[in-house]
């Protein structure tokens, strides 16, 4: 006999984590159709000029992510010709670049036990000057779940359901969504970066879109926007 759980976690994109893919089966557009989408490749290297692989590289205030392969080597779809990319590996400090074009880029990244340079940017001090609200990869004080873990808990098992044409199926997936939470704790711009199909998009995509308003991302004690991405798995297990 089976039994569904369905559990949610929340996921930080970090070096080590899943790295997302671009996702396929969408039928390509034509030049007729659409312009072409704009992307940007670069290399990461250390401050030793050696190639630093498994960087997670993210366009800041979109859902694009991409990491970098052995050599150091990344190419990145971008949501705009100007944009902030910025980049993060464990053990080296964040780093921000903001971009105006899609030249190929070179970028050097500082491990923590060393002082970065004078000049180099990071997450907290580049920004694009636009008419858009920032939006941070990440802040000092972290977006919550009103109540804390417990409470999202109880949140998911009294929300979440299990598709019916993957429960026919017998079928397990994770879906990963992006959403920002903005300064009063709203739920903004969810959209799935990674799908899994079988119903489980849609179901996760409603799942987050009905959260509570969350605690606010703080910066010095300030409000202010971030992104998030959320992996919703749905795993299906036989009962012992």
């Amino acid at each position: 006999m089976l039994f569904i759980s369905t559990v949610v976690a929340l996921q930080l994109m970090v070096a080590g984590g899943p790295q997302l893919t671009q996702l396929k089966g969408a039928r390509p557009a034509t030049a007729a159709e659409a312009p072409a989408v704009p992307t940007v490749t670069g290399r990461v290297l250390t401050d030793q000029e050696e190639p630093l692989p498994g960087v997670v590289v993210s366009v800041q205030g979109a859902s694009h992510v991409t990491s970098t392969n052995a050599s150091g080597n990344f190419l990145l779809t971008l949501s705009d010709v100007k944009s902030v990319l910025v980049f993060k590996c464990e053990g080296y400090r964040d780093q921000a670049l903001a971009v105006s074009g899609t030249a190929p880029l070179t970028v050097k990244m500082y491990a923590l036990s060393k002082a970065a340079p004078a000049g180099a940017a990071s997450p907290e001090t580049t920004a694009e000057v636009t008419g858009k609200p920032k939006v941070l990869s990440y802040s000092e004080v972290l977006p919550t779940f009103p109540g804390g873990d417990a409470a999202y808990g109880r949140y998911l098992s009294q929300n979440a359901h299990f598709p019916e044409e993957a429960l026919a199926k017998g079928i397990s997936g994770t879906v990963f969504v992006s959403f920002v939470v903005d300064e009063e704790g709203r739920i903004l711009d969810a959209e799935v970066v990674r799908g899994a199909g079988h119903g489980f998009d849609q179901e996760a995509l409603r799942v987050i879109r009905l959260m509570p308003w969350w605690n606010p991302g703080r910066v010095a004690g300030d409000a202010v926007r971030v992104s998030r991405t959320l992996a919703v798995p749905f795993v299906v297990r036989e009962r012992p």
